[in-house]
Order: C-alpha cells, then sequence, then structure tokens
C-alpha cells in the first residue's frame, strides 16, 4: 500500500462504506449537518450501522468534497483513528504515531470502534449511555453549564458501573484496559471542571490531557 497515494485513501473509505449496510442519502445528508446528534432518536438494533454511516459521511465531506491533497492524508490518517475505523496496528502502518496520541483521542477512538463493532447493538441502555459518553468527550471544550455536567457525571457512572459488568462477564483485557482509560478522561474532565469553577479557567482538550497526565500517566 502507498500510504500518498490519495486513491489508497478513497478505496479504504469505500471499503468501510461496504463492511456494513449504508444509511439511505437523506439519512447521511442530514447527519453531517446537524453536528452533535439526537441519539435518543437512533435505532439501538442498528447503532453501529448508524454510527459508522454518520462518521463517513462526516469525512467523506470534509476530506472527499474535492480533491483530496498529499497534504491532507495525515489529517485524515489520524480521523479515520479518532473516529475508531483504525486499529493501533492499522494506523501506525499508514504512518501514525500511537505514541503521540492523546489519551481523549485514544478514549474516543476506543469507544467509537467498539460500538462499530456490535457490541451492544440490540441493547438499548448501552447503546444510548455510550453514545453519549462519546458525545461527552467529543464536548471537552464546550461552555460548562448545569446540563453538561450532569451528563458529564452520568457518563461517568454508567461508564464505571458497565466496565464492571464487563469485568464480572471476564471480558478480555484489552477493552477493560480501554473502558478504564475513558474513565479516566472522564475523571480528568471532572477535576479540571472543578478548577474552571474556583478559577474561571476555560476547559480546553489541552488542559483535560495535562490533568490526565498529572493524576494517572504515572498511576
Amino acid at each position: 500500500m502507498n500510504i500518498n497515494d490519495t486513491s489508497t485513501y478513497q478505496n479504504l473509505l469505500r471499503s468501510l462504506g461496504s463492511q456494513q449496510p449504508a444509511a439511505s442519502a437523506n439519512d447521511e445528508n442530514s447527519e453531517s449537518n446537524t453536528g452533535n446528534k439526537n441519539y435518543d432518536t437512533v435505532d439501538t438494533d442498528k447503532v453501529s450501522v448508524s454510527l459508522r454511516a454518520e462518521k463517513l459521511s462526516r469525512i467523506s465531506a470534509e476530506f472527499f468534497s474535492g480533491t483530496l491533497t498529499s497534504d491532507q492524508i495525515p489529517e485524515l490518517v489520524d480521523r479515520l483513528y479518532e473516529d475508531g475505523f483504525l486499529s493501533n496496528d492499522d494506523y501506525r502502518g499508514l504512518g501514525g504515531d500511537t505514541q503521540s496520541v492523546s489519551a481523549i483521542t485514544e478514549a474516543a477512538g476506543f469507544l467509537s470502534q467498539f460500538v462499530m463493532s456490535e457490541s451492544v447493538d440490540g441493547d438499548s441502555e448501552a447503546a444510548k449511555s455510550l453514545l453519549n459518553v462519546i458525545d461527552v468527550i467529543n464536548g471537552i471544550d464546550q461552555t460548562t453549564t448545569p446540563e453538561t455536567r450532569r451528563k458529564e457525571s452520568e457518563a461517568y457512572d454508567y461508564v464505571a458501573n458497565y466496565t464492571d459488568l464487563l469485568q464480572e462477564a471476564g471480558a478480555p483485557e484489552d477493552v477493560i484496559d480501554g473502558f478504564n482509560n475513558v474513565m479516566d478522561v472522564l475523571g480528568a474532565l471532572d477535576s479540571v471542571r472543578k478548577t474552571e469553577q474556583s478559577t474561571g479557567a476555560l476547559t480546553s482538550y489541552a488542559s483535560v490531557q495535562e490533568a490526565y497526565d498529572d493524576l494517572f500517566k504515572d498511576s
């Protein structure tokens, strides 16, 4: 594979889209134009299909509405990894550096990959709750409101309980590690939000990553 050939990524995107039944054109267009998705309307029997179609639609609109240039390839590879379409090995094979990936990006990618693997298809509570956790992580730099704080608290509590259930069920170690990392990211976010309340410093991806490093990186 030539990782600098733009046609490689066009073929890759087509391949990713063919792995699940395609959403309708109207669904994809509406999803790509509405910002955060209303997860209350997601068909939880096919949540993996819905999330995959939404993400591929946005990537296609962003990178393939015109001619993909070689300068855009690193950003596209990062985006595919962040959205859960590439494993660590795939990412490295396309020139990505997993050592430089932030814990936040890793958490978002893990959750997307977990949902798109059909792990929660048909489980209404898990599907909606994990989609909302993804939404919380993607909205780290949004202005703090009582509603966002409620969602962040619910996200942490749900992931903690879900991880316990997975451990009891004997889930693979890499899955448990992935959810533990999600919990750590949400814990770092909570720490930064509390600092924001006392100092007025706005929460950002950088400040959450810094808090994560201080709290968990050496633990």
